[in-house]
């Protein structure tokens, strides 16, 4: 009876639902966020820079070829350099400045490919392969453009001259022998044709068997003459903004973000509570007040300490620390309003929805997936996602890339809008829920 009872109540069966829809929608977020990869690669921006007027052909086909939607050409190469720091494109392929004529010349040349790792790790590692078939491909195009070049304008041609002078000469001697025949007596004439006709035949043996052994001389030669040629065409790639190898540095940006937004799940619950006390001392407009001040100076104190940290152990300079700082602080106190949001509707209860909003952010935040790769759910909410910009700042700070201007002044119009949002809850939601644990039982 005191089992039934207790399993029945509110608390066993509140954990069930929390269970089930946790098992159900974390599922949900995780497999239809994840699944654009790698379906969706083809959405990433490319550009191929042609310096050779005589490639237009390999323009072409690297166009062709690339499996992207969005390819762009261009011979100059300064400014793709440029749109690859400012993300604007993704990779480059460039085709250097009299690469035909190398070949022709059978000298060494390089394709170029240009990768900025100051990236998500899925993208980069996508871009190497793409770069490592593309260049295998045309370097075997050039080599069989060689060898067929060598082997028909050379090498046949001189087998051909040798067969055309011995065929020549053979109908020569031929020709002398029927006309010696048709002189000779009748009688003799059948014993001298059956002479001629085997020196005939003897004679188109040897040059049979004379060209056979200059065609496997020719064999060896253009094997000899391929040796320089298979390794015409080099990938060369350019690392842009490197990163140190591990998926621990490539993952750093999302990871501390991720790791700082969780504080804030905690946090708000606990500073809620102190708007509650002191909102029926002060008034809750007073200590709304009072929640944002607080917010914030916990944001830029605790994140002073974590980008301390940050820069101690991923051994950044020291320079870097500022930029963390600032990044930190503003996605904290973006955080902490993002959050503020559903419990200052519902209460502490809202904290289970904010990990929902959580696990939205792991895939909108853009920490391993770019924003390009998601799908239409996943690409509007980066927008208020305060991960998405937390994790962009950093890979410019900690990496290199464009400056973060523009993304922290996106944040802090987020920011804004929060409290804003905020405000009116406060001045609409009277009455301040609070959840009685006991009253579960």
């Amino acid at each position: 009876m005191k089992l039934k009872k207790f399993l029945f109540s509110r608390g066993p069966i509140l954990s069930l639902i929390v269970a089930i829809l946790f098992g159900v929608f974390v599922f949900m977020i995780y497999y239809s966020g994840y699944h654009a990869m790698p379906t969706n690669l083809d959405q990433l921006s490319v550009t191929v820079v042609n310096q050779d007027k005589a490639s237009q052909k390999l323009q072409g086909q690297l166009k062709s070829a690339l499996p992207f939607d969005h390819v762009k050409t261009t011979e100059n190469l300064s400014q793709a350099k440029k749109d690859l720091n400012d993300r604007k494109t993704n990779f480059i392929v460039a085709i250097p400045d009299n690469f035909q004529a190398n070949i022709k010349q059978n000298k060494s040349t390089a394709l170029n490919f240009y990768i900025n790792e100051s990236m998500q790790t899925s993208v980069v590692s996508s871009m190497r392969t793409i770069a490592k078939t593309i260049g295998a491909n045309v370097n075997q195009q050039v080599i069989v453009q060689k060898g067929q070049t060598m082997l028909t304008e050379s090498q046949l041609g001189i087998l051909q001259k040798s067969v055309a002078t011995q065929k020549s000469a053979l109908e020569k001697e031929v020709a002398a022998g029927k006309q010696t025949i048709a002189a000779a007596p009748a009688a003799s004439q059948p014993a001298l044709s059956a002479q001629l006709q085997q020196k005939t035949q003897a004679g188109t043996q040897k040059i049979q068997s004379t060209a056979n052994t200059q065609e496997s001389a020719i064999k060896q030669k253009v094997a000899q003459t391929y040796k320089p040629v298979s390794n015409s065409v080099k990938t060369k790639i350019h690392r842009v903004n490197k990163v140190k190898s591990g998926m621990n540095n490539s993952m750093a940006p999302f990871i501390a973000n991720l790791a700082i937004y969780l504080g804030s799940l905690i946090g708000v619950l606990v500073l809620y509570g102190m708007y509650v006390k002191f909102a029926k001392q002060f008034g809750r407009f007073q200590s709304f007040g009072l929640l944002e001040v607080t917010m914030a100076i916990l944001a830029i104190v605790s994140t002073s300490i974590v980008s301390a940290s940050i820069v101690w152990s991923m051994g950044l300079a020291g320079s870097k620390f500022v930029g963390l700082w600032i990044n930190h602080s503003l996605m904290l106190f973006a955080a902490y309003n993002l959050n503020a949001v559903l419990v200052l509707i519902l209460g502490q209860v809202a904290t289970t929805l904010n990990i929902f909003l959580t696990m939205i952010q792991v895939v909108a935040g853009a920490g391993t997936l770019p924003v390009a790769s998601l799908n239409g759910f996943f690409t509007v909410a980066h927008y208020v996602s305060p991960i998405y910009y937390g994790v962009m700042s950093d890979f410019n700070t900690m990496y290199g890339g464009p400056s973060s201007t523009s993304l922290l002044l996106q944040l802090g119009l987020l920011i804004v809008g929060l409290i804003v949002v905020n405000l009116i809850i406060v001045t609409f939601r009277k009455k301040q829920p609070m959840l009685q644990l006991e009253s579960l039982s």
